[in-house]
């Protein structure tokens, strides 16, 4: 789904590209901003999912005590719980993925040669 997203990026911005290149952009600094677009993306999907993970296991703590623990009368206990390393291991996974999904897309950015990408409606 990133690479897609990132591909039609690409190609939205195909005229932005060539005018940054006819300025004297590198390839390098078009590369990098594609990528950091990817991280941002990655950043933010893994601390989307890292939260609703920490809403659900909340959900679930407070359904098993209700359900279960306190028909018999026992006190609260955490059923489900998240370490936070596991929550940060989940992010920076993310964050990976969208960084290795962006690796085509950012190179086909750098190849758009600018005489056509500033001819491209």
């Amino acid at each position: 789904g990133i690479m897609n997203i990132m591909l039609v990026s690409v190609t939205e911005r195909t005229r932005e590209i060539g005018i940054m290149k006819a300025i004297g952009a590198e390839d390098r600094e078009i590369k990098l901003i594609f990528f950091f677009e990817a991280a941002v993306i990655g950043a933010c999907g893994g601390l989307i999912g890292v939260l609703a993970g920490w809403g659900m296991t909340g959900l679930a703590n407070r359904l098993a005590y209700r359900f279960v623990l306190k028909p018999q009368a026992a006190s609260y206990i955490d059923f489900f719980s998240l370490p936070p390393w596991l929550s940060a291991s989940a992010i920076a996974f993310a964050l990976t993925v969208s960084i290795l999904a962006a690796l085509y897309p950012a190179a086909r950015a750098a190849r758009i040669d600018p005489v056509r990408a500033l001819r491209h409606d």
